[in-house]
C-alpha cells in the first residue's frame, strides 16, 4: 500500500484550496491509495469534515477528488470570529511630529459616545424663516424642485429658483437639499409630499407662529468647511448627514410589500463628522479630485475602541502579511473602485494637507451596515472611527 498525507491549509474563515506539504499531519486531511480506490477525509474543524471514496483511474482524477473534498469541506466549515489582537505602532514607526502633542496620535475618541453620529449637529444647515403671508399671497414661493433616489433614500432638491420670486428674497439657492418643513422630516419624501407639507404648514396648520421654517442643506458649505478645516480650531467638528433616520426596507412599489428575501429594517440618522487632530505646519495646497494621495491611517470600532484595521498596526505582534511592512497606502482621491477603501475617505479627506491628521467618524450606512463584520470584530450597526494622516500628495512629502 502506498500511502501520503495530505494538509489543508487553516484560517480564522474557511479555506477554497488544498495543498501537500510531505509531512504527517493527523489533525488535518489525510488521502490513503488502497485496492485501486481513493479513501479521502478532510477535516477543517471538529464539526465540519467530508469523506469521499473514488475509482483510481489516473493522477487527474486523484486530483480531481481532492479538489472536491477540499472545496466541500470549505463550504461546509464554519466561520471563526477574529481572535488575533491588532495594536496602533503609528508612533513606533517614525519620529512623527505630532507625538510630544497634547492630543494622542490615535486614540479612541474620549469625547464621544456610540451615539456619536446621531448626536452631533450638522454644520451645513441653513434654516430659513418665511411669514405665512406671503406664502399665501398669489406670487407663492417661487420654487422648482426634484428628487433623486437610491434605493430607500430619497432627496427632493432645490432645481431652480424664479426671478424675483419669494425664494430668491430669502436667499435660498439652487442644489440646496430640503430637509425639514417646521420641524417634520422632509427627506423620505418626494417632491408632492414637499409642495403639500409647505401648503398644509402655510394655509391649514393652527399654530401661533407667523413664519413657515424650512430647512435646507447645502453641499458647498459642506465641502468649504472641509477644505478650511486646516486653518480652523482643533475643536472644530464638520458633520452632514448622509441618510435620515426612519424605515429602510425594500418594498415592491405596486402594493408596498416587502420585496422577497429582505425584512423589515430601519436605521438612525446617519452622519459623517470630521475632526482635526493636527494641524499642518504649512498649508497652501489641500487635497482635491483625482490628486494622489499617500496615507496613513488606523481604523476602530467607535462603539468598543478595538482597532480592525489601519497600515501602522501589528496583528500579535507581527506585520500584517501580504504588505511587505509598508506603513503607509495609495489612493486617489474621488477615484477608488467601488469596495476597496471605505466610500467616507472620499468625503472626509476633501482639503487635508500633508503632515495633517484628522479623525473621521464613519456611520454604518458609509461602513458595514447592519450586518457588520464579525470576522474582523465589526459588529452590527457600528460607526467606524479613522485616524488617518496625510503621508504625501502627488509624490510630494514636504508641506505645500
Amino acid at each position: 500500500m502506498n500511502a501520503f498525507r495530505l494538509a489543508s491549509q487553516s484560517t480564522t474563515r474557511p479555506s477554497s484550496h488544498c495543498y501537500f506539504d510531505g509531512y504527517e499531519d493527523d489533525n488535518k486531511s489525510e488521502l490513503n491509495f488502497e485496492a485501486g480506490t481513493i479513501s479521502l477525509s478532510v477535516t477543517v474543524s471538529p464539526v465540519s469534515s467530508v469523506s469521499l471514496t473514488a475509482t483510481f483511474m489516473s493522477r487527474r482524477r486523484v486530483l480531481a477528488a481532492i479538489s472536491i473534498g477540499c472545496t466541500t469541506a470549505a463550504i461546509n466549515s464554519r466561520t471563526k470570529p477574529a481572535t488575533a489582537i491588532m495594536t496602533d505602532e503609528t508612533d513606533n514607526f517614525a519620529d512623527n511630529y505630532w507625538s510630544n502633542n497634547k492630543i494622542p496620535a490615535s486614540s479612541p475618541s474620549t469625547s464621544t459616545s456610540s451615539s456619536t453620529s446621531t448626536l452631533l449637529t450638522p454644520s451645513d444647515e441653513i434654516i430659513v424663516n418665511i411669514p405665512k403671508k406671503t406664502l399665501q399671497s398669489k406670487e407663492g414661493i417661487g420654487l422648482e424642485l426634484n428628487e433623486i433616489e437610491f434605493r430607500t433614500n430619497r432627496r427632493v432638491y432645490v432645481k431652480s429658483v424664479a426671478p424675483g420670486s419669494t425664494a430668491e428674497k430669502f436667499g435660498i439657492k439652487k442644489d440646496w437639499i430640503v430637509v425639514a418643513i417646521n420641524g417634520e422630516t422632509a427627506e423620505r419624501t418626494n417632491v408632492q409630499g414637499v409642495a403639500t407639507m409647505i401648503y398644509r404648514s402655510s394655509t391649514i396648520d393652527s399654530s401661533l407662529e407667523d413664519t413657515i421654517e424650512l430647512r435646507f442643506r447645502n453641499p458647498v458649505i459642506f465641502r468649504n468647511q472641509l477644505n478650511n478645516l486646516s486653518s480652523s480650531s482643533p475643536d472644530t467638528i464638520v458633520t452632514t448627514q448622509v441618510a435620515p433616520a426612519g424605515d429602510t426596507t425594500q418594498r415592491n412599489q405596486v402594493d408596498g410589500s416587502v420585496k422577497s428575501g429582505r425584512t423589515t429594517t430601519d436605521q438612525d440618522d446617519q452622519r459623517l463628522s470630521v475632526t482635526q487632530l493636527v494641524p499642518p505646519r504649512i498649508c497652501k495646497k489641500g487635497a482635491t479630485e483625482d490628486d494622489l494621495m499617500e496615507i496613513s491611517y488606523v481604523g476602530r470600532v467607535l462603539e468598543t475602541g478595538a482597532i480592525f484595521d489601519g497600515s501602522t498596526v501589528l496583528i500579535n505582534g507581527e506585520g500584517i502579511p501580504g504588505r511587505g511592512n509598508d506603513i503607509s497606502i495609495f489612493l486617489v482621491l474621488g477615484k477608488q473602485p467601488f469596495g476597496q477603501f471605505p466610500p467616507g475617505w472620499d468625503v472626509g479627506l476633501t482639503g487635508i494637507c500633508v503632515g495633517e491628521r484628522r479623525r473621521l467618524l464613519v456611520p454604518p450606512v458609509l461602513a458595514y451596515g447592519a450586518k457588520g463584520l464579525p470576522r474582523r470584530g465589526i459588529p452590527p450597526n457600528a460607526t467606524l472611527q479613522y485616524d488617518v494622516t496625510l503621508v504625501s500628495l502627488n509624490g510630494l512629502a514636504t508641506p505645500q
